[in-house]
């Protein structure tokens, strides 16, 4: 059994991937400890309360995966909630749990609300992968299913002296899952591209064969960018290696000329807008062949030096056809803007009112908070307390004007310390929409490049063909030309006079 986990945000994603239908055949809500019957609704509000913490990823989420040999009863999945709740110290927290069955194998998913409302605490998450091997462990033994080695609690020192490496992490396998190629094949590639290889140089240009960009990586040493701006660890990818064996075997290239991340995705970019090479058509045996002699043509046989194989396009044809794709330019343009319009005002629609509703949740929080602390300093004593405090106040009334003036000033302080959280809460929302609308601003613009991008490599392969097309017909009008030259002078030469009568 493998237990997968860890802290995190963004609520709504969340969500939407638990209830994915398209990436599995069967998604089924087995629990939601919430007053909400949606999944999103509920992470929301487990997430809002993060506000009241200095944290900010409000939501443990984690995955219980048992091996396809072994079907889990509806008892045993409640059970292995329980059981890991207890070992990430969760217990108590509302939670939800969703099966997945994909490929016909089931597992579930688990999350747990972080933010403890007693103390307004995120319960700790720290050594949560230790955590998540102990709750494996005792599963397997209560469960009876075949131990799993593991990397932490569940790793046997002596059968295991070295740390024990993953064939693929998580974010290899999404990768793999986004652009179609199965993680394992992909390293199998590498691996073999990097074992033909005498050196880092001629790896590199193997790379390069393939269609790959070798890359130094803002974390790591080398990273590979391929055609889809995907960034693959290169010490990950090649099987046996680690990164100081790949560090000696790369002595022979300078890190400091091979391109950023950005730029390799920059020079796949220009590789795809790049056209590629016109392959020759095969030769037929008979081009190998030696032509027939021909006889000199006459002069008046010889095509005049404005003979329609020579025509190019005339300068109207090419105003022609470019004012043609400049309208169309123009009219994919204007249609564009139009999308991208009503695509910024929905955003920023969606926006306003996403930081509207964050607004409202803050305020209702902060409210929350001045009536706690009405209640705590303005609480009237009852009993012997209250008979005390008006003995004191007979005797000293001084102090006990001291005491209202420091509750007065407690309060200006507490809601002035409000109202300046509250300022910069606005300032915070208003600065991420702004940043969020740029965001989308800089993408539209990028997508106006790569449009103009298109236009003028559509216009110069649009003249190309154009020309190759107009010398075609022209060579097709001269060889017909030719022909019937060639049956015109057939025909005059039979119809001439009749040779004379033999003498015997």
């Amino acid at each position: 059994m493998i237990i997968k986990g860890s802290s995190r945000g963004s609520p709504d994603q969340l969500a939407r991937h638990l209830l994915r239908t398209d990436t599995n055949e069967r998604v089924k809500i087995l629990e939601i400890q919430s007053p909400h019957d949606s999944l999103k609704e509920s992470f929301r509000d487990w997430q809002f309360l993060t506000e009241g913490t200095l944290g900010s990823r409000g939501l443990y989420h984690a995955n219980i995966d048992p091996h396809g040999d072994y079907a889990m009863t509806p008892e045993q999945w409640q059970r292995s909630v329980e059981v890991l709740e207890k070992e990430l110290g969760l217990e108590d927290q509302p939670r939800a749990v969703v099966l997945h069955e994909k490929h016909g194998r089931e597992h579930i998913h688990v999350v747990w609300q972080r933010t403890d409302i007693d103390t307004m605490t995120l319960r700790s998450d720290s050594w949560n992968y230790l955590a998540h091997e102990r709750a494996s462990m005792a599963l397997e033994k209560e469960f009876g299913h075949e131990h799993v080695p593991g990397k932490h609690a569940k790793r046997d020192r002596e059968k295991q002296p070295e740390f024990p490496r993953q064939e693929f992490n998580h974010a290899e396998w999404q990768q793999g899952e986004r652009t179609g190629i199965d993680p394992r094949e992909f390293k199998a590639a590498i691996t073999a591209l990097y074992e033909q290889s005498d050196n880092g140089q001629a790896f590199k240009a193997a790379l390069e064969e393939k269609g790959y960009v070798l890359a130094r990586g803002d974390r790591r040493d080398y990273v590979i960018v391929d055609e889809h701006h995907q960034v693959y660890s290169l010490a990950r990818q090649i099987k046996g290696v680690n990164a100081k064996e790949l560090r000696e075997f790369m002595a022979d290239i300078d890190r400091n000329v091979i391109p950023t991340i950005d730029q390799a995705k920059a020079l796949q970019d220009e590789r795809a807008r790049k056209p590629e090479p016109e392959k020759a058509p095969p030769e037929s045996p008979e081009a190998h062949q030696q032509p027939a002699p021909q006889p000199p043509p006459s002069p008046s046989e010889s095509p005049a030096p404005d003979s329609p194989a020579k025509q190019d396009p005339t300068k109207e044809e090419i105003a022609a056809l470019e004012t043609a794709l400049k309208e169309r330019h123009a009219e994919e343009g204007r249609q564009m803007r139009l999308r991208q319009e009503a695509e910024y005002k929905q955003t920023a629609r969606v926006l306003t009112e996403e930081a509207r509703e964050k607004l409202g949740h803050f305020d209702a929080l902060q409210q929350a908070a001045r009536e706690q602390f009405f209640r705590d300093t303005y609480r009237a004593k009852t009993g012997i307390a209250a008979f005390i405090e008006a003995i004191k106040e007979r005797l000293n009334p001084q102090l006990m004007a001291d005491k209202a003036r420091d509750r007065k000033d407690a309060k200006d302080a507490f809601l002035r310390r409000q109202k300046e959280e509250r300022a910069d809460r606005v300032a915070r929302l208003k600065a991420e929409r702004a940043s969020d609308l740029a965001e989308l601003t800089e993408r539209h613009e990028q997508q106006r490049r790569e449009h103009d991008a298109k236009y003028e490599q559509e216009r110069d392969r649009y003249l190309r063909e154009h020309e190759a097309a107009v010398r075609l017909l022209a060579e097709i009008e001269e060889r017909r030309r030719l022909e019937q030259q060639l049956k015109d002078e057939h025909g005059r030469s039979r119809d001439g006079p009749d040779p004379p009568p033999r003498v015997r």
